[in-house]
């Protein structure tokens, strides 16, 4: 089984800067999930529990695995390098048509459409409605974290929240206040909630339905940067599915360069201490993840269940131990096939060129764990960012050199 390369490279670039600053990332992200304790959240999980098989389970013990760095080995003793310099790959760049405008802009409108106030009836399945809540609990009621909001637009029958919620808003009228008597799910995320019966006073604002009709004020109000009208947006959505096109090509052309590469190479026996830098990068990545589906979704979702989700979508067959060690193996290949052709191309990297990656990265972070960029920079494995910045220049000179034969876009 191939893997993809561009997310191995993708993935050992990120692992550190995510690591870094994951849990105040974490805590940003469970932070706008205050007012959402109402949303029925219990089915929503990333977890292999609907697979038929057991989990399988990391046993790997990542604190004490011995290491070495890729500039501690000789790359050239364990890579025999095929050709790289002038592949074939083949690529075609998709033309973007009126029809892709006009399919791009009427997903717009459906997943954005204009609304518009209806005042003469009450509230039907399928209206928008603009409505305050206050969520309290059935016995005492005391209200609980997370059930207040003000302002909140809810589509019915959505099945954005709790059962009951959204069907007892049907036949309300625009000022009603009612209550609604509920229970939440015995699975639901939230255990302070789990099984309670609660108690909802709801206001109705407003009671709104979608348009049908696309206009230049609906063009305007979708927040796109010089669009005013709808001819505007069509330039927009040509200019973005153009640019969107070229991505593709690139990425095409790149994926296919390095996979050439790739498998025109052959590899030796790769030190297990190399191995294990990579496994230990891949750890950090999933940990990582898991802690962010868990905020997402409410619902505990550990290591192994991210790694057994990745095994069933790729068709893998083993452990999840055996899954970690082989995308660590193809990664320690994949860099010491990138080392080999820097040592012979004389491809260097800086380390300004590592401080100024680092600082940009640093200044553009939406928030941060660390006081000043010293801090930060002090916390990283600096020689993860060596060894990304050289293989993206590694990439380029392979794809710089290539030879792209045009296809025809299908």
């Amino acid at each position: 089984m191939k893997k993809n390369l561009s997310i191995l490279l993708a993935g050992v670039m990120a692992c550190m800067l995510f690591t870094a600053c994951g849990k105040e990332a974490a805590d940003t992200d469970n932070s706008a999930a205050d007012n959402t304790a109402v949303a029925d959240n219990s089915t929503e999980t990333v977890t292999a529990d609907n697979t038929d098989e057991a989990v399988s389970a990391i046993t790997i013990d990542f604190d004490n695995l011995e290491t070495k760095n890729l500039s501690d080995v000789k790359a050239a003793d364990y890579v025999t390098l095929g050709d790289y310099n002038g592949v074939t790959v083949e690529a075609s760049l998709k033309e973007v048509t009126d029809a892709d405008v006009e399919e791009y802009i009427d997903n717009l409108f459906t997943s954005n459409p204009p609304m518009v106030e209806v005042t003469d009836r009450a509230v039907q399945d399928g209206d928008t409605v603009n409505i305050d809540y206050v969520g309290k609990y059935a016995d005492t009621k005391e209200a609980f974290d997370g059930g207040t909001a003000s302002g909140a637009e809810l589509v019915i029958g959505s099945n954005t929240y709790i059962d009951g919620f959204e069907s007892g808003l049907i036949g309300a009228k625009k000022g009603e206040t009612l209550d609604l008597n509920l229970t939440f799910p015995e699975n639901y995320g939230a255990t302070n909630l789990a099984g309670k019966d609660v108690i909802f006073t709801v206001t109705v604002n407003s009671i709104n339905v979608a348009s049908e009709e696309k206009s230049d004020a609906w063009a305007a109000g979708l927040g796109i940067e010089e669009v005013t009208n709808l001819e505007q947006l069509k330039a927009y959505a040509q200019g973005l599915l153009t640019e969107q096109a070229k991505e593709e090509y690139d990425s095409t052309v790149e994926n296919s360069a390095i996979q050439t590469v790739f498998d025109s190479s052959s590899f030796g026996d790769v030190p297990q201490e190399l191995v294990n830098r990579y496994l230990i990068q891949q750890n950090q990545m999933i940990q990582y993840r898991a802690s962010m589906y868990s905020y997402m979704y409410g619902s505990q979702v550990t290591a192994d269940d991210v790694v057994n989700v990745y095994m069933q979508n790729e068709g893998f067959v083993g452990t999840a131990d055996d899954y970690l060690n082989s995308i660590a193996k193809d990664m320690a290949d994949q860099y010491l096939m990138f080392q080999t052709i820097a040592d012979e191309q004389g491809i260097n990297v800086t380390d300004e060129e590592i401080d100024d990656y680092l600082k940009e990265a640093y200044e553009s972070a939406s928030s941060t764990a660390y006081s000043t960029y010293e801090e930060y920079k002090a916390s990283l494995d600096l020689e993860v960012y060596r060894e990304g910045l050289m293989a993206e220049k590694v990439v380029k000179y392979i794809v710089d050199n290539a030879n792209v034969v045009e296809t025809a876009a299908e």
